[in-house]
């Protein structure tokens, strides 16, 4: 003779069971997929303090290249020529492009 839960259990539909079993493994999948996010997010977020952290450096060091760049302007009007004279344009061009750089990463 069959106990009572022998015979709730023959009654059951074996599809339903199936089906929460997938619904299981779906909400497991879930919780996988968020835990490598949260791990992506927080790599993300060192990373971005990593460069934050460079640029303020960088920034840094803008301030140290304009301040002997107007050095070398007023020592080369003093001696009655331009910086134009030096070839610096390039340098100066570049120099400000790192600025504009350094300064989207701190403001990020």
């Amino acid at each position: 003779m069959k106990s009572n839960i022998q015979k709730v259990y023959s009654k059951l539909p074996k599809q339903e069971l199936s089906a929460h079993k997938v619904d299981l493994n779906m909400v497991s999948d879930l919780n996988t997929a968020y835990n490598a996010l949260i791990k992506i997010k927080d790599k993300m977020d060192d990373d971005l303090a990593k460069a934050k952290k460079s640029a303020i450096m960088g920034d840094s060091g803008i301030n140290n290249f304009n301040k002997l760049f107007k050095n070398i302007e007023e020592a080369a009007k003093s001696l009655g020529t331009s910086v134009k004279d030096l070839n610096l344009q390039k340098l100066v061009g570049d120099v400000k492009n790192m600025e504009k750089e350094f300064n989207k990463v701190i403001e990020a």
